[in-house]
C-alpha cells in the first residue's frame, strides 16, 4: 500500500481538508501523517471519508484501505494512482 511517489498537492490538501471536515477537527491540525485510526474517525466518518472520495475523484477505497496503516498522505498518493491508472 506504500507508494514511493508522493500525492499530488493538490489531492492531498483536498483530502486533508475533507478529513478534517468530516472529523470535525480544527482547520489547522495535522493530519497528512495520520491514519484515520489515530485521528479517532468513528465507522460512520470512515464512511462519510469514504463517499467524499468517491463522489469528488471517482476513486473507489476499500473500508479496509481507509482502516489500515495508511496515512492520509498515502491515501492521498493512492488516490492519485487510481486515476492514473484509470486514465
Amino acid at each position: 500500500m506504500h507508494q514511493s511517489a508522493g500525492a499530488e498537492p493538490s489531492t492531498l490538501s483536498w483530502l486533508q481538508t475533507t478529513v478534517q471536515e468530516v472529523l470535525q477537527l480544527a482547520e489547522g491540525e495535522e493530519v497528512s501523517a495520520r491514519t484515520l485510526r489515530e485521528l479517532a474517525a468513528t465507522s460512520l466518518q470512515t464512511v462519510g471519508v469514504q463517499y467524499r472520495i468517491l463522489r469528488e475523484s471517482s476513486v473507489q477505497l476499500e473500508m479496509s484501505e481507509l482502516i489500515g496503516d495508511a496515512s492520509i498522505a498515502e491515501l492521498a498518493a493512492l488516490i492519485d494512482g487510481r486515476r492514473q491508472g484509470a486514465a
